[in-house]
């Protein structure tokens, strides 16, 4: 019998996220407001390399609506108790925290360069309030070197291999998983990820937070 052992793997999770369970109609609304006042919000943050309205670093301009995220944190603060002590093998003896550091907001034409989150967090999130079929998912980076030419060296091999399967992804320099709204990818704060350019003129609406592992 086969055992399957995931070594060297970058460990990507995914949880559904109960939409009634917070405040979710109030929060998308606030940000829709919020793209409509511009559309390029924060854009002196992240400068030429990309193209997005979100809230970084910018909580505190009066020029946009605050989000309210009492109750979402709530949720938050939840999943990441329930991943730490019950999914994640992670000594015990630790404490840790979660944090929500932005909501992003893009439709037809917009995109977010690559980044990690990097060097303060041990984890990150993204969680999906709106995404529709023309949407693409968090696009991720192998950080393995071997990725940007095992294509070229085992050609037949690449070539037959389910592009569909994660178990494939070491294979391949960019991977999306699949995703659907209201779910929450947690993944290692190292990994490189962006969002790709956006085809869809709907909203596509993430919530991003950083969970720091402390003494």
């Amino acid at each position: 019998m086969f055992t399957y052992e995931p070594l060297f793997g970058c460990p990507i999770y995914k949880v559904k996220i109960d939409p009634s369970s917070y405040d979710k109609e109030q929060i998308v609304s606030n940000i829709k407001h919020n793209y409509s006042l511009n559309k390029y919000r924060n854009s002196s943050l992240t400068g030429d390399e990309c193209n997005i309205h979100h809230s970084h670093r910018d909580f505190e301009n009066d020029d946009f609506t605050p989000i309210n995220y009492d109750k979402l944190q709530a949720v938050y603060d939840n999943i990441a108790k329930q991943f730490l002590t019950e999914v994640y093998p992670i000594k015990r003896g630790y404490g840790w925290k979660c944090t929500i550091i932005n909501y992003t907001c893009i439709t037809n034409g917009q995109w977010l360069v690559k980044h990690n989150h990097l060097p303060h967090d041990d984890f990150a999130t993204a969680h999906y309030l709106r995404l529709t079929a023309g949407h693409t998912p968090t696009r991720f980076f192998n950080p393995a070197d071997f990725a940007s030419y095992v294509k070229d060296i085992q050609p037949t091999l690449f070539n037959k291999l389910d592009s569909t399967d994660p178990i494939n992804s070491f294979m391949f320099e960019k991977w999306v998983p699949q995703a659907e709204e209201d779910d929450m990818f947690i993944f290692p704060a190292a990994i490189q990820h962006d969002i790709p350019l956006q085809t869809s003129e709907d909203f596509r609406i993430t919530i991003s937070s950083n969970i720091e592992i402390n003494a």
